[in-house]
């Protein structure tokens, strides 16, 4: 097509889309007693936070957010749109100016247009194909959550004690890949519920994205207080399978996905993929395990798979923690447990634990290798330990005055009748 007909086309579409656009304009206003008013911007906010609401939902149903979680962030989200949307509608004011406006447009538009035209526009480019989509389209996703971003930089200006701003401001970040921020951001959250295994989790995976996914290192030692604190978090223990694999440690990464994959229900699509992975890691460790069978002398070899052997069933402590009568009363069924194992002499820092709550005494435990605190200090490479149970009135991990505490030493790894009673107060 010439030149000359390309611009014809040009003009000849520019003239009938001008045509179309004050159609739609122009009889509103005018006809009289026009009703103008202020802006409403009841429908973008309602839009805005059921997106919100829409993604706390799916975060829950996956596992991210627990219960309580979900309804401290629901409720303050609902909060903020009952603020946010007067209860009212702005009173509408009448004016009486419609036909003056409307001539006004009806001039004013074709020569903005033609404006705009001459001074940025390409008719001939406008009509050419395109074969690439703008490089800037792939982030639209970055660019449709930025306005959700800084309206929550704002509020929480003014409300800085709000922690489920906090954390769906670090969520945020990490969705659109600002991985910096999120680490920021995930620090304060951490620090406003530092018993809370979840926030550890999402704290500890921004992390291992500043280090292009390397989960040594800080990670690992996010990963290691999230499973302190919760034996059963989905997502630490997904990590730190992720984390034993990087480092060729394929056994420790399979026992961490099996615990995983206990959790799940069995027809999960998520269950599918966490399979897979224990199957590619017990591969793994068969093909390491084998390379260094192969590299030991003969009487090497039933040094080591008497070692295999031993870890186990035969590793694992149990019994029955109770309280003494005495010190019933002084414990409330929200009060946290922790029920530890550790070396009767030497560092006190926990071999295996597991946290339960009150409500849930008198309770039969289970101490074994799959609740080690580290991958490299577990029950079955101790010939005695100390186990304990202590009632923790604060929920926090480390022991405080006022905390009630049972304690029985020493026991063998594979002893199953300990009984601990619940019988001190910490001074």
């Amino acid at each position: 097509m010439s030149n000359f007909w390309t611009v014809s086309l040009f003009w000849a579409l520019f003239l009938l889309l001008i045509g179309v656009a004050l159609a739609f304009i122009l009889p509103p206003l005018l006809r009289r007693n026009v009703r103008t008013g202020q802006v409403d911007r009841k429908a973008a906010n309602i839009a805005i936070y059921h997106d919100q609401l829409a993604e706390l939902k799916a975060d829950l149903d996956s596992g991210e957010l627990e219960p309580q979680q979900y309804q401290d962030a629901r409720l303050e989200i609902e909060k903020r749109l009952s603020e946010d949307v007067p209860a009212e509608d702005v009173p509408v004011v009448v004016s009486q100016g419609g036909r003056s406006v409307g001539y006004g447009l009806a001039a004013a538009i074709p020569l903005l247009a033609i404006g705009i035209y001459v001074a940025l526009g390409n008719p001939e480019a406008a009509l050419q194909p395109r074969s690439e989509a703008p490089a800037m389209a792939g982030q639209a996703g970055q660019h449709d959550a930025a306005p959700m971003i800084a309206a929550l930089e704002a509020r929480l200006k003014s409300k800085p004690d709000d922690v489920a701003g906090w954390y769906m401001l670090a969520r945020s970040y990490g969705a659109t890949g600002q991985y910096g921020e999120a680490v920021r951001v995930f620090a304060k959250v951490h620090e406003m519920l530092p018993e809370d295994s979840g926030v550890l989790a999402d704290y500890a995976d921004a992390f291992a994205m500043t280090q292009d996914g390397n989960l040594q290192g800080k990670p690992l030692e996010l990963i290691h207080q999230a499973l302190k604190l919760n034996p059963q978090d989905e997502k630490a223990l997904n990590l730190a399978g992720s984390a034993a694999y990087q480092v060729k440690n394929f056994s420790r990464a399979a026992e961490y996905w099996r615990s995983l994959l206990k959790l799940l229900p069995p027809n999960d699509g998520y269950a599918s993929e966490v399979r897979a992975a224990i199957e590619d890691a017990e591969k793994s460790a068969s093909v390491s395990g084998l390379d260094n069978l192969s590299a030991m002398g003969p009487s090497e070899r039933p040094v080591k798979e008497a070692a295999q052997v031993q870890t186990g069933v035969a590793a694992a402590v149990s019994g029955t923690v109770t309280v003494s009568r005495d010190l019933i009363a002084r414990i409330a069924p929200e009060d946290t447990v922790f029920i530890y194992a550790q070396m009767p002499e030497g560092p006190k820092m926990p071999i295996a634990s597991l946290k339960i709550e009150a409500r849930q005494l008198p309770y039969h435990f289970r101490l074994d290798d799959s609740l080690a605190m580290t991958p490299n200090d577990k029950l079955s490479n101790h010939a005695e330990v100390m186990v304990s149970a202590r009632v923790s009135k604060s929920g926090q991990a480390i022991s405080q005055s006022g905390d009630l505490l049972g304690r029985v030493s020493p026991v063998k790894p594979g002893q199953q009748d300990v009984a601990i009673v619940i019988d001190k107060v910490l001074p």
